[in-house]
């Protein structure tokens, strides 16, 4: 596994993925820019890539090819945030993970993240596990599987079938509890949080949106902040160590 790693971090081999469900079109301009990464033209790969994108179609394969080429380009703002939006598309997948940390190597500031609790550590860990669609479809298994043990519970005349389907039901509803609230806290994140990368290559992070605002800090490009507000064209972000700032949207682009 760890030399299958390496060569994907050596060599970052692409794979002739179609697209999925985006006609002909899109599928032959996948084909062709998978070509001419092989063949080391990876401007040329980018350019067949993003295409595929503006006209509408994505899926976490295209980001993540879409980032290699970036890489091999030694474009690393691009290439990070592409593995991030194919993160989000492939949540849980290794190598999108590794090229993802490769990457961040490459950036200039290094941002120590405020220390979690481990209890909410490991639920964070677990939603990133589980994305939504597979939460949906637990729930659903599981409200299935209580339902069928509760009708066996209350119309077996076996006292022996009645004990193990009650613990059944037990056990599925209890799973099925957690799945609710594991889909609701994601659902929630989805839709109220929101990152985005730094593009510019030194940016200065100020106290208010506005030029005349004064410098707090400085970032480079590369770095994953978290949007927290916007007014006209600026952006108020948070670092993973807790400063505040607020940046030029042009000088950054969400995930």
């Amino acid at each position: 596994m760890k030399l299958k790693f390496i060569f994907i971090a050596l060599i970052f081999f692409l794979p002739a993925i179609s697209v999925c469900a985006t006609g002909g079109e899109a599928d032959q301009r996948f084909e062709q820019g998978n070509k001419l990464y092989l063949q080391h033209d990876y401007a040329g790969a980018v350019q067949q890539y993003e295409a595929i994108l503006h006209s509408g179609y994505e899926n976490g394969e295209l980001y993540f090819n879409l980032g290699n080429a970036y890489y091999k380009l030694g474009k690393t703002a691009e290439a990070i945030l592409n593995y991030e939006r194919a993160e989000q598309l492939l949540p849980g997948d290794d190598d999108v993970r590794f090229n993802l940390r490769l990457a961040n190597l490459q950036v200039v500031d290094k941002i120590d993240a405020v220390p979690k609790f481990f209890l909410y550590r490991w639920f964070d860990s677990l939603l990133t596990m589980l994305p939504l669609s597979t939460l949906g479809w637990t729930m659903y298994t599981l409200f299935l599987l209580t339902l069928i043990s509760l009708s066996v519970f209350l119309l077996s005349p076996s006292f022996r079938a009645k004990r193990l389907s009650l613990a059944a039901a037990l056990a599925a509803g209890t799973l099925l509890v957690l799945s609710l609230v594991l889909f609701t806290t994601e659902s929630y994140r989805e839709s109220n949080t929101s990152y985005a990368i730094v593009m510019s290559d030194v940016a200065n992070i100020k106290s208010a949106p506005d030029t005349k605002g004064s410098d707090l800090f400085v970032l480079h490009k590369g770095v994953k902040v978290q949007v927290l507000d916007e007014v006209d064209n600026w952006k108020k972000i948070r670092l993973a160590d807790g400063k505040v700032g607020w940046i030029p949207e042009n000088e950054c682009e969400v995930i």
